[in-house]
């Protein structure tokens, strides 16, 4: 991404999260960013919204399909790409405001990697850990299995990772051995 269309997200993204700070709004909002993230994801709707050879009306119609979200301030925000002919802006808009509504809030989506599904009590153990070693709170936990790792466990969130694995240990033993 350039640093103009960089630039021109930010103009949106920015007073947009502001408001929805302002109002109290950041659950409720964070909530339908993320089925448009998805949305997007699932359906290359941002390819479709940024091709220069569709016409405009043709972009505005799926932009109004999301119109009926819930939530006003998002409604408005659709609005606005719509009226100023920046239709293509929706997913790189709301990929920013996520990221933005995340930091401010503190709260992140927390993957963890097992070699299996983590039991209900393991989970309930692990959050607080992971809240304290991360310094954040867990918004949601999303688990991978990952046979790979032998044993153990790998957790991401806000771009810090702790690795627990017993193949990190064993990699980590090979290295001082040699």
């Amino acid at each position: 991404m350039d640093k103009r269309r960089y630039a021109l997200i930010e103009k949106y993204a920015t007073p947009f999260v502001q408001v929805v700070i302002e109002q109290g709004q950041q659950a409720a909002v964070f909530e339908v960013l993320s089925q448009i993230k998805s949305v997007c994801q699932e359906t290359n709707l941002a390819d479709f919204l940024a091709h220069i050879g569709l016409e405009k009306e043709e972009k505005v119609k799926c932009l109004q399909l999301f119109q009926s979200t819930g939530s006003q301030l998002v409604d408005n925000l659709l609005s606005l790409l719509i009226e100023n002919n920046r239709e293509d802006l929706l997913y790189p808009l709301v990929v920013d405001s996520l990221s933005k509504l995340e930091k401010i809030s503190n709260e992140f989506e927390v993957t963890v990697k097992s070699t299996q599904a983590l039991s209900e009590v393991q989970k309930e153990r692990l959050l607080p850990l992971i809240e304290k070693k991360m310094g954040l709170k867990v918004r949601s936990l999303k688990e991978e299995e990952d046979a790979n790792l032998i044993g153990g466990f790998v957790i991401t969130a806000n771009n810090k990772t702790i690795d627990a694995s017993i193949k990190h240990q064993l990699q980590a033993v090979k290295e001082n051995l040699k």
